[in-house]
């Protein structure tokens, strides 16, 4: 197994994706829509170019990477091709406060890494307002169908990497990820995470395509092997098994069937956590000391370095780099992506980020930002809240140990996410007011 990133051959990464992209055209053809095309087609052409990292990641113009360009590009077009209105959701409130604060602690540090970083979270707002959009014209079925076809490239190069052997070492404990020569297990992961997503978002509309699914999305994230990806996915994955499997059957039949899943599911957890034990015994470690690990970083032991694959003792260089700071930084932090200028490595946790690079304004918004998405997320129809609730709460997993707002692939998890959510908040609000009008 190799030990660096294995990548394929560019022709292979090209003919596997044009091969698989008629099934996108095909789906873009269906909705007849010219924001269709786009939001696929966003979606299609990152994943791409994340598969081309060894092109694409490099600084080329201005500092920019190509995909940090093609970010810039997409949000620019996608904002000048969706109705303006959607700009001023309230929902978005969160998003803009974020910006806000970023563009402050640029312009306090007179840092200029801020442009990457505003790319990012203009990208995520352009796509979360399309994809709104495309959901009030067409429903979230028929564009979540569409946007199944966009994983399959990726889900095949992965196939390829496990036909011809090419897997890489994971940092921590030595096992093997299958990642289709993307360029990290992070990336890669929240891909597969995104698909299932998509997946679980369609059950209560097309069960039987979401669970045809469900193996094998189950089994990509598996072989991807990210702990944290892994973690991030239970909450949705249980919500989507249990309810999806409640809602088949009669009433009278169900408090039978709830202690049936319950202990079935208690099973397989446990079964899994024996299975899998090694590849998460330093988590029970860290938990377990965690009191101990709040200290400066030339205080860890070697072993405590080791934690978390080094993530114990990186949050608390960040955190002590912080302390060291002055007035400016405490309230502002260092400016947007400064972290470059000091650290080897990012933060890997999105809090801890933001305090660094924003401050604790920075840190503020960040969490209200998180408040924001859950107040939204319990406001939702009835029957559809549990689902989107554990969406969110495994997208707010994932960024307690890695950072999928930093990456494109993040933004796009967020933004559909994000856009399902408001569109049953606001399926919700309509029921209401037809009720109200009724009682009238």
């Amino acid at each position: 197994m190799e030990t660096s990133i294995p990548t394929f051959p560019t022709p292979i990464v090209l003919g596997v994706f044009l091969a698989l992209a008629p099934t996108t055209i095909l789906a873009a053809l269906r909705l007849r829509d010219k924001l269709a095309w786009f939001l696929l087609g966003a979606v299609w052409l990152r994943y791409l170019m994340s598969a081309l990292h060894q092109y694409t990641y490099s600084p080329s113009l201005a500092g920019l990477s190509l995909n940090a360009l093609a970010s810039v590009a997409v949000a620019g077009v996608g904002v000048l091709m969706l109705d303006k209105r959607f700009l001023f959701l309230k929902a978005l409130a969160g998003i803009y406060l974020v910006i806000l604060v970023l563009v402050a602690s640029a312009a306090v540090n007179r840092y200029p890494g801020a442009v990457g970083s505003l790319a990012k979270w203009a990208y995520l707002t352009a796509l979360a307002a399309i994809t709104y959009e495309l959901f009030r014209r067409h429903g979230s079925t028929a564009i979540f169908t569409a946007l199944l076809t966009v994983f399959l490239p990726p889900l095949a190069l992965q196939f390829l990497s496990v036909a011809m052997g090419l897997g890489k070492l994971s940092e921590s404990d030595g096992s093997i990820c299958f990642i289709g020569g993307y360029n990290h297990e992070a990336a890669f992961s929240i891909i597969i995470l995104t698909f299932l997503y998509c997946v679980c978002f369609l059950e209560a509309e097309r069960p039987k395509l979401a669970f045809a699914c469900m193996p094998i999305v189950m089994a990509a994230l598996l072989l991807a092997n990210y702990r944290t990806s892994l973690l991030a996915s239970l909450p949705i994955i249980a919500t989507t098994i249990f309810f999806g499997t409640l809602r088949r059957f009669s009433p009278s039949d169900r408090p039978f069937l709830i202690i049936v899943l319950c202990l079935a599911g208690a099973t397989l957890l446990y079964a899994a956590g024996v299975a899998m034990q090694g590849r998460f015994d330093d988590l029970f470690t860290a938990l377990a000391r965690s009191p101990e690990l709040i200290k400066p970083p030339e205080q860890y032991t070697r072993a405590e370095g080791e934690l978390l694959s080094a993530r114990a003792i990186i949050w608390s260089r960040y955190i002590s780099a912080y302390l060291n700071g002055s007035l400016t930084n405490y309230m502002l932090g260092y400016g947007p992506e400064s972290w470059e200028d000091t650290f080897t490595l990012y933060a890997h946790n999105t809090f801890v980020s933001a305090l660094y690079e924003t401050g604790s304004i920075g840190l503020v918004s960040i969490v209200l930002l998180f408040a924001l998405l859950f107040r939204l997320a319990f406001r939702t129809t009835r029957n559809h809240r549990t689902l989107i609730v554990s969406a969110h709460t495994g997208f707010l997993l994932l960024n307690l140990a890695t950072m999928p707002l930093w990456m494109i692939e993040g933004n796009v998890l967020l933004a559909l996410t994000l856009a399902y959510t408001m569109y049953r908040q606001a399926a919700r609000r309509h029921s209401q007011v037809s009720e109200q009008l009724k009682t009238t």
